[in-house]
């Protein structure tokens, strides 16, 4: 973001037209006067029903199905799974708009920190290439065995890459007589420097398992120790320049390969490089791998690119069960589908396509538990029902978490798979629940009253119609006094304040980022308002009028709301009776507005 300041973003926005560039990629229908509709275009999303939508006035989309949104940049991003950067220059020659000219300091640090990251990306191919014709050499042979034992085919091994460290010192030499310093090799994290001072091999006499970026560069390398020596089998690449295991997922490469062939919504979540790899090999292709028990919100947000259901399949022991649910809670609130795999104590994804091959690991994807029915699975582990305190229990923290679901069919069938379990009555546990729900307590004072907003379909039209003229800078809106009302949604709220006190003509352009992602809905709401006040120029006035009147109206009906509460709790008489002459003030204003 530093790299393009706010004034040339803002710039390059104006001067291209959502419509079109979306229309690159579907085909864009008109409805009404300001929207356009399609299937969604973004990588993870299928349909057949059109819920991707463009407002070409807020110059933003958004998709009803898979939650996203943004403005053009963001659509560049997901589309074309770039980054930020490759974004704005994909719109900017788009746009044929020349990119920022940096000072010339600036420039000269870029320009030395592209050639350093070129240069460790170079060093990095090349040591793939040097481990990949290992693997081939007479010493690597216990290798080959230990790979044609897992049962790994030789197509599969060129697909990922995969090749042998075999010593110390033969990477380095290599590196050297390519042109590469030893100062290069330790900041690409390939080698490192003994005590003594000798460079050596980082990964020496392992397997080597290559770390491919989404753009297909080699970023960093795993590497497998032959014989178990009472430490981690496994060990990456230091971290780089190029490499921070948080914002990258092994297999992510092949996983873009498969998604420009096949249109699938559903990712496989693995732990280990070598049950990514099986996983393919056995037919399972739309599979990455997170590095390690710990999944990171920047790897979700990756994965979101591809798919919008995620299958987690983490091991069978206790570590993978905990790292799925560390998983879980990241997942769910990237908006993902989430499923869990559970898998046979102590195997992890490879034993069980070994032991029962691919039908074996069908079957249990098909049997994957949603996220809800998973964690109640969790909650029953361990528990004897038995015992009167445990099932108290059980059944405590099982409506706890009902009480989150929001479906109100689904909430009714968990609360049946809870009865049947703890042998307890479905009308008692729907009493708990029910009765869980109360939030209103007898003791409560008056200073701890929060009116909660109706939400109110007549007024929430009202409402997007005041602000739709307000935003449109329509000329009788500045006729009444926007500062007067309450509205009874956050993103309204937000919208009007930026109307009140932000400079004139400059809220509209900024609509998008205003209201944030969350907003995006209602922003669409309110912008099509357009479509359904009165076709006669002549009749915008009385009808923006009507609304402004309304919400007027419904804000000083929740004051008098608010003030009959306080006047009931109010025991001091003086008290009372300016709450009643405030009462009868509110009432005097609803007359005659």
């Amino acid at each position: 973001m530093a790299l393009y300041g706010e004034k040339f973003l803002d710039e390059l926005l104006s001067k291209i037209n959502l419509v079109d560039i979306v229309s690159r990629y579907c085909n864009l229908q008109r409805r009404g006067s300001s929207n356009y509709w399609a299937c969604c275009p973004l990588p993870g999303h299928t349909e057949k029903t059109p819920s991707f939508t463009v407002n070409e006035p807020g110059q933003f989309y958004h998709c009803f199905g898979c939650g996203k949104g943004g403005d053009a940049i963001r659509f560049i991003q997901e589309v074309e799974t770039v980054d930020f950067v490759d974004a704005v220059k994909i719109l900017a020659e788009i746009a044929k708009m020349p990119l920022p000219v940096q000072s010339e300091k600036d420039a000269e640090k870029s320009k030395l920190l592209k050639n350093k990251k070129d240069r460790l990306h170079d060093i990095l191919r090349e040591t793939a290439i040097f481990y990949a014709k290992n693997l081939y050499d007479e010493k690597a042979l216990r290798w080959r065995e230990y790979l044609a034992k897992r049962g790994l085919d030789g197509k599969t091994v060129k697909v990922f890459g995969i090749g042998a460290s075999l010593d110390y010192d033969g990477l380095p030499r290599h590196l050297k007589g390519l042109g590469y310093t030893e100062e290069e090799m330790l900041e690409a994290g390939v080698c490192q420097r003994s005590e003594r001072g000798k460079i050596y091999d980082f990964e020496a006499e392992r397997l080597i398992i290559p770390i491919i970026n989404s753009m297909g560069k080699v970023i960093a390398f795993g590497g497998r120790i032959y014989e178990d020596k009472g430490f981690g089998k496994y060990k990456n690449t230091a971290e780089t320049v190029i490499f921070n295991k948080k914002n990258n997922l092994y297999g992510i490469n092949n996983l873009k390969k498969v998604k420009q062939e096949e249109n699938f919504d559903k990712v496989i979540m693995v732990e280990g490089y070598m049950d990514a790899i099986s996983l393919y090999m056995a037919g399972f292709k739309n599979v990455v791998a997170s590095m390690g028990t710990s999944l990171t919100l920047q790897q979700a947000k990756l994965l979101k690119r591809y798919a919008t259901t995620v299958l987690v399949s983490y091991d069978g022991d206790s570590a993978g069960q905990n790292a799925t649910i560390r998983s879980l809670d990241i997942f769910e609130n990237e908006g993902f589908e989430v499923k869990v795999v559970s898998l046979p104590d102590g195997l992890d994804p490879d034993d069980v396509i070994r032991k029962y091959g691919k039908e074996g690991y069908q079957t249990l994807l098909n049997n994957a538990q949603p996220l809800i029915d998973y964690k109640l699975s969790l909650i029953e582990n361990g528990k004897d029902l038995q015992d009167v305190s445990e099932r108290r229990k059980y059944v405590q923290e099982s409506l706890e978490l009902i009480r989150t679901v929001k479906d109100e069919f689904l909430k009714e069938e968990l609360v049946k798979k809870v009865s049947q379990t703890s042998e307890i009555s479905y009308a008692s546990l729907k009493r708990d629940l029910e009765s869980g729900t109360v939030t209103v307590k007898p003791t409560q004072k008056k200073e701890e009253i929060v009116v909660k907003r109706v939400k109110n379909n007549a007024t929430s039209l009202a409402e997007r119609v005041v602000l739709w003229a307000y935003v449109n800078d329509k000329d009788y809106a500045h006729d009444k006094d926007l500062q007067l009302l309450n509205f009874t949604d956050s993103t309204r709220d937000t919208i009007a304040e930026h109307l009140v006190y932000d400079e004139a003509g400059t809220v509209k352009p900024r609509l998008y980022k205003i209201v944030g992602d969350e907003g995006l809905a209602e922003l669409d709401a309110i912008l099509s308002c357009g479509d359904i006040i009165p076709s006669d120029e002549s009749d915008h006035k009385r009808y923006f009028y009507d609304c402004y009147n309304a919400v007027r109206k419904h804000n000083l009906a929740e004051d008098v709301k608010r003030l009959n509460e306080l006047y009931k709790l109010e025991l001091n008489q003086e008290a009372k009776l300016k709450y009643a002459e405030l009462i009868a003030q509110k009432m005097e204003e609803i007359k005659n507005v």
